[in-house]
């Protein structure tokens, strides 16, 4: 992963801003206008996108406004891009996030496989932050699947 910070500093500002705005809209429940943002973000992203670490963030922000809408479908794309475009396996967050959004649509391999993952790694210190329902979830998932 290359970061903007190097190659195009003010860029980079520009996306933290943008993003940031968008991170206020939704904190205050205004999931569609802060997609605005998102989507303004994500289009300033030199190509290719994926292959810049701040595109993580940008995806997961998008996933978690359309989580918030109860748009799960049009979460996924973004969670997994997310997990894609991550700029560590230290960080467990897109795995609880696509294997959240996967519980939702009822993918429940898929969710239990990223969900595992991010366990396998962490153990429950990986769940922290995350909505109690989802390591619940996975403990009876694999008591299920033993």
């Amino acid at each position: 992963m290359k970061e903007l910070t190097s190659e195009h500093p003010e860029l980079e500002r520009q996306i933290i801003e943008t993003v940031e705005a968008g991170n206020v809209l939704d904190d205050t429940q205004q999931h569609e206008q802060a997609l605005i943002y998102y989507d303004q973000a994500w289009g300033m992203l030199p190509e290719p996108k994926t292959e810049w670490e701040i595109a993580s963030w940008i995806a997961s922000c998008h996933a978690n406004a359309h989580m918030d809408l109860g748009q799960y479908a049009l979460a996924k794309p973004w969670a997994e891009l997310s997990l894609q475009t991550r700029g560590s396996d230290i960080n467990t967050g897109p795995l609880i996030e696509l294997g959240t959004v996967c519980i939702r649509l009822e993918q429940h391999d898929e969710a239990y496989s990223y969900l595992h993952q991010a366990y396998e790694y962490g153990k429950e210190r990986a769940f922290q932050g995350s909505s109690s329902d989802v390591l619940e979830y996975y403990k009876q998932e694999r008591a299920n699947r033993q």
